[in-house]
Protein backbone atom coordinates (compact mmCIF):
# COMPACT_ATOMS: atom_id res chain seq x y z
CA UNK A 1 0.00 0.00 0.00
CA UNK A 2 1.17 3.51 -0.81
CA UNK A 3 0.65 7.07 0.41
CA UNK A 4 -0.59 9.51 -2.23
CA UNK A 5 0.99 12.97 -2.18
CA UNK A 6 -1.67 15.07 -3.89
CA UNK A 7 -0.31 18.47 -4.89
CA UNK A 8 3.40 19.11 -5.30
CA UNK A 9 3.74 22.62 -3.92
CA UNK A 10 5.96 23.45 -0.94
CA UNK A 11 4.13 21.23 1.54
CA UNK A 12 3.73 18.39 -0.96
CA UNK A 13 7.44 18.28 -1.72
CA UNK A 14 8.24 18.33 2.00
CA UNK A 15 5.83 15.42 2.58
CA UNK A 16 7.33 13.41 -0.29
CA UNK A 17 10.89 13.91 0.96
CA UNK A 18 9.87 13.03 4.53
CA UNK A 19 8.15 9.78 3.53
CA UNK A 20 11.03 8.80 1.25
CA UNK A 21 13.44 9.23 4.18
CA UNK A 22 11.21 6.84 6.15
CA UNK A 23 11.35 4.33 3.26
CA UNK A 24 7.59 4.62 2.73
CA UNK A 25 6.11 3.82 -0.66
CA UNK A 26 4.58 6.90 -2.24
CA UNK A 27 2.93 8.08 -5.41
CA UNK A 28 2.85 11.77 -6.31
CA UNK A 29 0.18 13.53 -8.33
CA UNK A 30 -0.54 17.13 -9.24
CA UNK A 31 -3.26 17.94 -11.72
CA UNK A 32 -1.89 21.48 -12.14
CA UNK A 33 1.55 20.34 -13.32
CA UNK A 34 2.36 19.54 -16.93
CA UNK A 35 5.40 17.49 -15.98
CA UNK A 36 4.88 13.77 -16.54
CA UNK A 37 6.64 13.20 -13.24
CA UNK A 38 3.49 14.41 -11.44
CA UNK A 39 0.90 12.99 -13.82
CA UNK A 40 1.75 9.28 -13.89
CA UNK A 41 -0.91 8.13 -11.42
CA UNK A 42 -4.02 6.52 -12.89
CA UNK A 43 -6.27 7.79 -10.04
CA UNK A 44 -6.87 4.26 -8.77
CA UNK A 45 -7.29 4.42 -4.99
CA UNK A 46 -7.33 0.66 -4.38
CA UNK A 47 -3.65 0.62 -3.42
CA UNK A 48 -3.69 3.93 -1.45
CA UNK A 49 -3.60 3.76 2.37
CA UNK A 50 -3.50 7.53 3.06
CA UNK A 51 -3.43 10.88 1.26
CA UNK A 52 -1.37 13.97 2.04
CA UNK A 53 -3.20 16.79 0.26
CA UNK A 54 -1.97 20.31 -0.39
CA UNK A 55 -3.98 22.97 1.49
CA UNK A 56 -5.43 24.51 -1.66
CA UNK A 57 -7.18 21.30 -2.77
CA UNK A 58 -10.81 21.52 -1.68
CA UNK A 59 -12.69 18.79 0.13
CA UNK A 60 -15.14 18.77 -2.79
CA UNK A 61 -12.37 17.61 -5.14
CA UNK A 62 -13.55 14.36 -6.83
CA UNK A 63 -10.45 12.39 -5.79
CA UNK A 64 -10.76 13.47 -2.16
CA UNK A 65 -14.53 12.85 -2.14
CA UNK A 66 -13.95 9.32 -3.39
CA UNK A 67 -11.22 8.81 -0.78
CA UNK A 68 -13.60 9.95 1.97
CA UNK A 69 -16.21 7.46 0.76
CA UNK A 70 -13.55 4.74 1.01
CA UNK A 71 -12.50 5.93 4.51
CA UNK A 72 -8.98 6.72 3.34
CA UNK A 73 -7.37 9.17 5.80
CA UNK A 74 -6.56 12.62 4.38
CA UNK A 75 -3.86 14.75 6.02
CA UNK A 76 -1.91 17.92 5.38
CA UNK A 77 1.82 18.11 6.11
CA UNK A 78 1.09 19.32 9.67
CA UNK A 79 -1.19 16.34 10.20
CA UNK A 80 1.46 14.00 8.83
CA UNK A 81 4.06 15.20 11.34
CA UNK A 82 1.61 14.56 14.20
CA UNK A 83 2.30 10.80 13.85
CA UNK A 84 5.84 11.36 15.15
CA UNK A 85 6.21 10.09 18.72
CA UNK A 86 8.42 12.90 19.99
CA UNK A 87 7.82 16.52 18.99
CA UNK A 88 8.81 19.92 20.41
CA UNK A 89 6.29 21.93 22.41
CA UNK A 90 3.68 23.29 20.00
CA UNK A 91 1.84 26.59 19.91
CA UNK A 92 -0.76 26.63 17.13
CA UNK A 93 -2.47 29.78 15.92
CA UNK A 94 -5.62 30.11 13.83
CA UNK A 95 -8.12 32.85 13.05
CA UNK A 96 -9.24 34.94 10.09
CA UNK A 97 -6.83 37.85 10.64
CA UNK A 98 -3.62 38.54 12.54
CA UNK A 99 -2.21 34.99 12.62
CA UNK A 100 1.11 35.73 10.95
CA UNK A 101 1.91 38.76 13.08
CA UNK A 102 1.20 36.82 16.28
CA UNK A 103 3.29 33.85 15.13
CA UNK A 104 6.20 36.17 14.28
CA UNK A 105 5.93 37.98 17.62
CA UNK A 106 5.83 34.73 19.58
CA UNK A 107 8.92 33.39 17.83
CA UNK A 108 10.81 36.67 18.43
CA UNK A 109 9.86 36.75 22.12
CA UNK A 110 10.68 33.08 22.71
CA UNK A 111 14.07 33.31 21.00
CA UNK A 112 14.91 36.51 22.88
CA UNK A 113 14.29 34.60 26.11
CA UNK A 114 16.62 31.80 25.03
CA UNK A 115 13.90 29.35 23.98
CA UNK A 116 14.87 28.09 20.51
CA UNK A 117 11.78 28.49 18.36
CA UNK A 118 10.67 28.63 14.73
CA UNK A 119 7.61 29.74 12.74
CA UNK A 120 6.02 26.92 10.75
CA UNK A 121 2.91 25.95 8.82
CA UNK A 122 0.96 28.42 6.75
CA UNK A 123 3.68 30.97 7.54
CA UNK A 124 7.16 29.53 7.36
CA UNK A 125 8.56 26.08 6.66
CA UNK A 126 6.78 22.76 6.84
CA UNK A 127 7.26 21.04 10.24
CA UNK A 128 8.48 18.02 8.25
CA UNK A 129 11.59 19.99 7.26
CA UNK A 130 12.82 20.75 10.80
CA UNK A 131 12.35 17.50 12.73
CA UNK A 132 16.08 17.14 13.38
CA UNK A 133 16.75 20.79 14.28
CA UNK A 134 16.27 20.51 18.05
CA UNK A 135 13.78 23.35 18.52
CA UNK A 136 12.10 23.70 21.90
CA UNK A 137 8.98 25.35 20.43
CA UNK A 138 7.21 25.11 17.12
CA UNK A 139 4.86 28.04 16.53
CA UNK A 140 2.52 26.83 13.79
CA UNK A 141 0.14 29.02 11.81
CA UNK A 142 -2.85 26.89 10.83
CA UNK A 143 -5.15 27.99 8.01
CA UNK A 144 -8.73 26.82 7.72
CA UNK A 145 -7.61 24.77 4.70
CA UNK A 146 -5.15 22.83 6.88
CA UNK A 147 -7.37 22.52 9.95
CA UNK A 148 -9.52 19.76 8.44
CA UNK A 149 -6.46 17.56 8.02
CA UNK A 150 -4.52 17.88 11.28
CA UNK A 151 -4.76 14.20 12.30
CA UNK A 152 -3.36 13.91 15.86
CA UNK A 153 -1.84 17.37 16.23
CA UNK A 154 -1.94 18.22 19.95
CA UNK A 155 -0.78 21.79 20.67
CA UNK A 156 0.37 22.66 24.16
CA UNK A 157 -1.20 26.06 23.53
CA UNK A 158 -3.89 26.50 20.90
CA UNK A 159 -4.92 30.05 19.93
CA UNK A 160 -8.06 31.13 18.08
CA UNK A 161 -7.76 34.88 17.44
CA UNK A 162 -10.96 35.81 15.63
CA UNK A 163 -13.44 34.84 12.93
CA UNK A 164 -15.10 36.53 9.99
CA UNK A 165 -16.63 35.25 6.79
CA UNK A 166 -13.89 34.15 4.38
CA UNK A 167 -12.76 31.44 1.96
CA UNK A 168 -16.29 30.41 1.00
CA UNK A 169 -14.80 29.53 -2.38
CA UNK A 170 -13.02 26.66 -0.52
CA UNK A 171 -15.42 25.94 2.33
CA UNK A 172 -18.89 25.12 1.13
CA UNK A 173 -20.61 27.03 3.95
CA UNK A 174 -19.78 29.46 6.76
CA UNK A 175 -20.77 26.61 9.10
CA UNK A 176 -18.02 24.42 7.65
CA UNK A 177 -15.54 27.30 8.00
CA UNK A 178 -16.40 27.71 11.70
CA UNK A 179 -16.15 23.97 12.37
CA UNK A 180 -12.75 23.79 10.68
CA UNK A 181 -11.33 26.67 12.68
CA UNK A 182 -12.30 25.03 15.98
CA UNK A 183 -10.63 21.70 15.23
CA UNK A 184 -7.16 22.84 16.36
CA UNK A 185 -8.29 22.12 19.94
CA UNK A 186 -9.82 18.68 19.40
CA UNK A 187 -6.82 16.60 20.57
CA UNK A 188 -5.93 18.75 23.57
CA UNK A 189 -6.32 17.47 27.13
CA UNK A 190 -6.50 19.10 30.55
CA UNK A 191 -2.73 19.72 30.59
CA UNK A 192 -3.03 22.00 27.56
CA UNK A 193 -4.31 25.56 27.16
CA UNK A 194 -6.60 27.11 24.59
CA UNK A 195 -6.78 30.88 24.20
CA UNK A 196 -9.92 32.10 22.46
CA UNK A 197 -11.62 35.31 21.44
CA UNK A 198 -14.61 35.84 23.77
CA UNK A 199 -16.84 36.63 20.78
CA UNK A 200 -16.51 33.13 19.30
CA UNK A 201 -19.42 30.69 19.37
CA UNK A 202 -18.57 28.11 22.02
CA UNK A 203 -20.35 25.26 20.24
CA UNK A 204 -17.51 25.18 17.70
CA UNK A 205 -14.80 24.88 20.36
CA UNK A 206 -13.86 21.25 21.06
CA UNK A 207 -11.35 19.45 23.28
CA UNK A 208 -10.65 19.25 27.01
CA UNK A 209 -8.03 21.96 27.48
CA UNK A 210 -8.28 24.63 30.14
CA UNK A 211 -9.46 27.87 28.56
CA UNK A 212 -8.52 31.53 28.79
CA UNK A 213 -10.25 34.31 26.91
CA UNK A 214 -8.32 37.11 25.22
CA UNK A 215 -8.42 40.19 27.45
CA UNK A 216 -6.34 43.30 28.11
CA UNK A 217 -3.09 42.98 30.02
CA UNK A 218 0.24 44.79 30.40
CA UNK A 219 1.23 43.97 26.80
CA UNK A 220 -2.01 45.11 25.14
CA UNK A 221 -1.02 48.71 24.38
CA UNK A 222 2.73 48.45 23.86
CA UNK A 223 2.44 49.23 20.14
CA UNK A 224 -0.14 51.36 18.31
CA UNK A 225 0.59 49.64 15.01
CA UNK A 226 -0.19 46.12 16.29
CA UNK A 227 -3.76 45.15 17.13
CA UNK A 228 -4.63 45.07 20.80
CA UNK A 229 -5.98 41.50 20.64
CA UNK A 230 -2.71 40.29 19.13
CA UNK A 231 -0.67 41.86 21.91
CA UNK A 232 -3.13 40.70 24.58
CA UNK A 233 -2.83 37.13 23.34
CA UNK A 234 0.94 37.44 23.32
CA UNK A 235 0.78 38.61 26.93
CA UNK A 236 -1.27 35.55 27.95
CA UNK A 237 1.30 33.25 26.32
CA UNK A 238 4.20 35.03 28.01
CA UNK A 239 2.55 34.55 31.40
CA UNK A 240 1.64 30.92 30.71
CA UNK A 241 5.21 30.09 29.60
CA UNK A 242 6.74 32.01 32.51
CA UNK A 243 8.91 34.14 30.22
CA UNK A 244 10.81 37.22 31.38
CA UNK A 245 8.43 40.17 30.98
CA UNK A 246 11.14 42.80 30.53
CA UNK A 247 12.89 40.81 27.80
CA UNK A 248 9.51 40.19 26.14
CA UNK A 249 8.55 43.87 26.19
CA UNK A 250 11.87 44.88 24.65
CA UNK A 251 11.39 42.24 21.97
CA UNK A 252 7.92 43.60 21.18
CA UNK A 253 9.24 47.15 20.92
CA UNK A 254 12.02 46.00 18.57
CA UNK A 255 9.65 43.96 16.40
CA UNK A 256 9.50 45.08 12.78
CA UNK A 257 6.01 44.84 11.33
CA UNK A 258 5.82 42.54 8.33
CA UNK A 259 5.49 43.76 4.77
CA UNK A 260 1.95 44.46 3.59
CA UNK A 261 0.57 44.21 7.16
CA UNK A 262 -0.24 47.76 8.28
CA UNK A 263 3.16 48.78 6.94
CA UNK A 264 3.90 52.50 7.20
CA UNK A 265 5.59 53.84 4.07
CA UNK A 266 7.80 56.94 4.25
CA UNK A 267 7.41 59.46 1.44
CA UNK A 268 8.12 63.18 0.94
CA UNK A 269 4.65 64.22 -0.21
CA UNK A 270 3.17 65.22 3.15
CA UNK A 271 0.90 62.13 3.20
CA UNK A 272 0.98 59.31 5.77
CA UNK A 273 0.71 56.15 3.66
CA UNK A 274 -0.10 52.72 5.10
CA UNK A 275 0.18 49.49 3.08
CA UNK A 276 -2.17 46.87 4.49
CA UNK A 277 -2.51 44.82 1.31
CA UNK A 278 -2.56 41.59 3.34
CA UNK A 279 -6.05 42.59 4.58
CA UNK A 280 -8.07 40.26 2.35
CA UNK A 281 -11.19 40.06 4.56
CA UNK A 282 -13.66 42.64 5.91
CA UNK A 283 -12.51 41.82 9.47
CA UNK A 284 -8.86 42.50 8.62
CA UNK A 285 -9.82 45.86 7.13
CA UNK A 286 -12.05 46.67 10.11
CA UNK A 287 -9.08 45.94 12.38
CA UNK A 288 -6.88 48.29 10.36
CA UNK A 289 -9.49 51.06 10.39
CA UNK A 290 -9.81 50.82 14.17
CA UNK A 291 -6.16 51.85 14.58
CA UNK A 292 -6.14 54.51 11.84
CA UNK A 293 -6.81 58.20 12.64
CA UNK A 294 -10.29 59.62 12.11
CA UNK A 295 -10.68 61.57 8.87
CA UNK A 296 -8.33 59.31 6.92
CA UNK A 297 -8.82 58.03 3.37
CA UNK A 298 -9.40 54.30 2.93
CA UNK A 299 -8.75 52.40 -0.32
CA UNK A 300 -10.83 49.23 -0.49
CA UNK A 301 -11.41 46.85 -3.37
CA UNK A 302 -10.27 43.94 -5.49
CA UNK A 303 -11.87 40.61 -6.36
CA UNK A 304 -15.52 39.96 -5.64
CA UNK A 305 -15.73 37.20 -2.98
CA UNK A 306 -19.38 37.93 -2.11
CA UNK A 307 -18.54 39.11 1.42
CA UNK A 308 -20.43 41.48 3.70
CA UNK A 309 -18.79 44.86 4.37
CA UNK A 310 -21.52 46.42 6.50
CA UNK A 311 -19.56 46.53 9.80
CA UNK A 312 -16.43 47.79 8.06
CA UNK A 313 -18.32 50.56 6.26
CA UNK A 314 -20.13 51.55 9.46
CA UNK A 315 -16.74 51.98 11.15
CA UNK A 316 -15.56 54.17 8.24
CA UNK A 317 -18.65 56.32 8.71
CA UNK A 318 -18.20 56.53 12.48
CA UNK A 319 -14.59 57.71 12.09
CA UNK A 320 -15.56 60.23 9.38
CA UNK A 321 -13.27 58.64 6.83
CA UNK A 322 -13.41 58.84 3.03
CA UNK A 323 -13.80 55.60 1.09
CA UNK A 324 -12.27 55.15 -2.36
CA UNK A 325 -13.53 51.82 -3.81
CA UNK A 326 -11.58 50.17 -6.63
CA UNK A 327 -11.44 47.01 -8.75
CA UNK A 328 -14.10 44.40 -9.48
CA UNK A 329 -15.94 45.07 -6.25
CA UNK A 330 -15.88 48.87 -6.53
CA UNK A 331 -19.45 49.39 -7.80
CA UNK A 332 -21.02 47.05 -5.25
CA UNK A 333 -18.95 48.60 -2.47
CA UNK A 334 -19.94 52.11 -3.58
CA UNK A 335 -23.62 51.18 -3.61
CA UNK A 336 -23.44 49.62 -0.15
CA UNK A 337 -21.57 52.68 1.15
CA UNK A 338 -24.25 55.00 -0.22
CA UNK A 339 -27.00 53.01 1.50
CA UNK A 340 -25.17 53.48 4.80
CA UNK A 341 -24.45 57.18 4.12
CA UNK A 342 -20.70 56.58 4.02
CA UNK A 343 -18.59 59.28 2.35
CA UNK A 344 -17.48 57.45 -0.81
CA UNK A 345 -15.91 58.58 -4.05
CA UNK A 346 -17.12 57.21 -7.36
CA UNK A 347 -15.82 53.71 -8.18
CA UNK A 348 -12.29 53.43 -9.59
CA UNK A 349 -11.69 50.66 -12.09
CA UNK A 350 -8.12 50.05 -10.89
CA UNK A 351 -5.85 50.49 -7.87
CA UNK A 352 -3.76 52.90 -9.94
CA UNK A 353 -6.70 55.27 -10.37
CA UNK A 354 -7.65 54.93 -6.70
CA UNK A 355 -4.11 55.89 -5.63
CA UNK A 356 -4.16 58.96 -7.87
CA UNK A 357 -7.54 60.06 -6.53
CA UNK A 358 -6.32 59.63 -2.96
CA UNK A 359 -3.13 61.59 -3.69
CA UNK A 360 -5.13 64.51 -5.05
CA UNK A 361 -7.05 64.81 -1.77
CA UNK A 362 -4.59 63.42 0.76
CA UNK A 363 -2.21 66.23 1.73
CA UNK A 364 -1.63 66.08 5.49
CA UNK A 365 -3.84 63.01 5.86
CA UNK A 366 -3.39 59.28 6.38
CA UNK A 367 -4.17 57.12 3.35
CA UNK A 368 -4.76 53.46 4.15
CA UNK A 369 -4.73 50.69 1.56
CA UNK A 370 -6.70 47.92 3.27
CA UNK A 371 -8.58 46.17 0.45
CA UNK A 372 -10.83 43.80 2.43
CA UNK A 373 -10.73 41.20 -0.32
CA UNK A 374 -8.42 39.23 -2.61
CA UNK A 375 -6.32 40.82 -5.36
CA UNK A 376 -6.86 38.48 -8.28
CA UNK A 377 -8.80 40.94 -10.43
CA UNK A 378 -5.53 42.84 -11.04
CA UNK A 379 -2.68 41.03 -9.31
CA UNK A 380 -1.21 37.58 -8.69
CA UNK A 381 -1.53 38.02 -4.91
CA UNK A 382 -1.58 40.50 -2.04
CA UNK A 383 2.24 40.76 -2.15
CA UNK A 384 2.25 41.96 -5.74
CA UNK A 385 -0.60 44.37 -4.96
CA UNK A 386 1.33 45.76 -1.98
CA UNK A 387 4.56 46.18 -3.94
CA UNK A 388 2.65 47.95 -6.74
CA UNK A 389 1.11 50.30 -4.15
CA UNK A 390 4.54 51.14 -2.70
CA UNK A 391 6.00 51.72 -6.16
CA UNK A 392 3.20 54.08 -7.18
CA UNK A 393 3.19 56.20 -4.02
CA UNK A 394 6.98 56.58 -4.23
CA UNK A 395 6.67 57.96 -7.75
CA UNK A 396 6.99 54.80 -9.82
Amino acid sequence: MKTLIYGMGISGKSAAEYLERKKEKIVVYDDNKKSKKYMNWNQDLSNIKAIVASPGIRSTNPILKKAQDLNIPIHCDIGLVSFEKKLPKIISVTGTAGKTTLVSLLVDVLNADGEKSIALGNYGLSPLDVLKNNYKYWVIEVSSFQSKRLAFLKPNIGIYLNLSQNHLDWHETIEDYKICKGTIFKNQDSNDLRIVNPDLEKKYITGKAKEKEIKKNEFSNLREDIHEDTLSTLGLCIKELNLNHNIAKQSVMNFKTLMHRYQKINTNDGIHWINDSKATTPLATLTAIERTPAGSIVLMGGSDKDLSYKKTLEKIKKKKMKLIPFGDISHALHEEANKLSVDSSKPCESLKKAIQKAKNNGKGKTILLSPGTASFDEFAGYEQRGMYFIEKIKGG
